[in-house]
């Protein structure tokens, strides 16, 4: 494996510790269907991630990675055990999601433990869909598996791609997959028939956020074929995140280190930044995604009728909203009676224990309160959002 030597202390050549645990669990189960990612069952079958990246908020102190982030990695060697437990007693479907949080599932490791692929496997086996979030080329050995998924349940291949710049890929990702071959896989993805996506988060401030570098990065999403292309702005949380990334701002593009101490100067525990520079940059995408006729969120046909309708609504709220807003109109809170109706589904489970009890009675349920209008009774709906309710319904 290459690094681009001298980038930080994180990137010197120094050998990957590994300690294999036994843990307690592993899925994690939100009580809600995540707009994003449509992660419903998300895990890390790894703490801390050779990738390396050096932007990365699992480098946070919250998510209690010990060690070197970079070099001392945690196997859960028991993960798939406890994971076909786990899915075995989940209540609705929902996408298996593997990608984010302190690892890459494709980690270098994964070739030796291959607890991903196992995962996939339980997938297929449980009759769930799949959202696989990557910066490996490894994910190509489990393309034939992601096509079993695909037509059983669903299946999206997704890459995080922030440049097209192969020399800020190898400052910041360091031992990540070359661009050129995440191009490549998401076309062979697309090809076996997978759902295909970009996820071009973190753009970096005054490094891959120019107008021209968002647009030319959309544009070769379009000629990848990709489905959609969803993007976020850079979060600094105070302490190992920020200081990680800054040293290579400082050594690299000194002239930027002060604007990005004005960027972040409230230094918020969220790592947000100022909010009018990602409203530049909310504006700079919606132009390039207009112009090549993309998505900024993973179109319904990739996810309906795989996961619940009340889900399926809240998800759509949040994308109507976002489409509102990019596009310069004022839009009602449409989100906030998404968020409504996932907490409303989720008292409806809680109140009905019963196995019995399942996730097309909510439907049921939900169907009937949108026909006869007491839907609108939710805290936080509005009449925009019962009648988009209605419609998609």
């Amino acid at each position: 494996m290459s690094r681009s030597p001298g980038d930080t202390p994180e990137s010197a050549d120094r050998p990957v510790t590994v300690r294999e645990v036994e843990a307690r669990s592993i899925t994690r189960i939100p009580g809600f269907t995540d707009p994003w990612f449509l992660g419903r069952y998300g895990m890390n079958l790894y703490r801390g991630c050779q990738h390396g990246c050096l932007y990365c908020d699992g480098r946070a102190e919250r998510y209690y990675v010990e060690g070197d982030f970079a070099h001392d990695v945690v196997v859960k060697t028991n993960a798939l055990e406890i994971l076909d437990k786990e899915l075995g007693r989940v209540r609705e479907p929902g996408f298996v999601f593997l990608g984010g949080g302190v690892s890459d599932a494709y980690q270098p490791l994964e070739s030796k433990y291959e607890l991903a692929r196992g995962a996939l496997g339980l997938a297929e086996r449980h009759r769930l869909p799949v959202h696989v979030l990557t910066k490996s080329a490894l994910v190509e050995r489990d393309l034939d598996l992601l096509e079993r998924v695909a037509e059983r349940s669903g299946a999206v291949l997704s890459f995080s791609i922030q440049t097209l710049d192969e020399e800020v890929r190898r400052r910041f990702e360091p031992e990540a997959a070359p661009m050129e071959e995440r191009w490549r896989l998401l076309r062979e993805a697309r090809r076996r028939g997978l759902g295909t996506g970009v996820m071009a988060m973190p753009v970096l401030p005054g490094i891959s956020d120019t107008p021209e570098a968002i647009d030319a990065l959309v544009g070769e999403a379009r000629e990848a074929d990709v489905d959609f292309v969803c993007f976020g702005g850079l979060t600094l949380r105070p302490g190992a995140q920020m200081e990680t990334y800054l040293a290579v701002i400082r050594r690299h593009w000194p002239q930027h280190l002060e604007g990005y101490h004005r960027l972040y100067r409230s230094q918020r525990p969220s790592g947000a930044g100022d909010g009018r520079y990602y409203a530049r940059e909310d504006a700079r995408f919606h132009d390039a995604l207009r112009r090549h006729g993309l998505p900024a969120r993973m179109p319904r046909r990739l996810f309906s009728g795989r996961i619940p309708a009340y889900a399926e609504v809240a998800v759509l709220l949040e994308h109507h909203e976002l489409a509102e807003r990019l596009a310069g109109r004022e839009p009602p809170s449409l989100g906030r009676a998404g968020f409504a109706i996932q907490t409303w589904a989720r008292g409806r489970f809680a109140a009905k224990r019963s196995r019995k009890f399942t996730w097309r009675h909510v439907e049921a349920e939900l169907r009937g309160m949108a026909g006869d209008g007491s839907l609108a009774e939710l805290p936080g709906m509005t009449v925009a959002a019962l009648r988009l309710v209605r419609e998609w319904l």
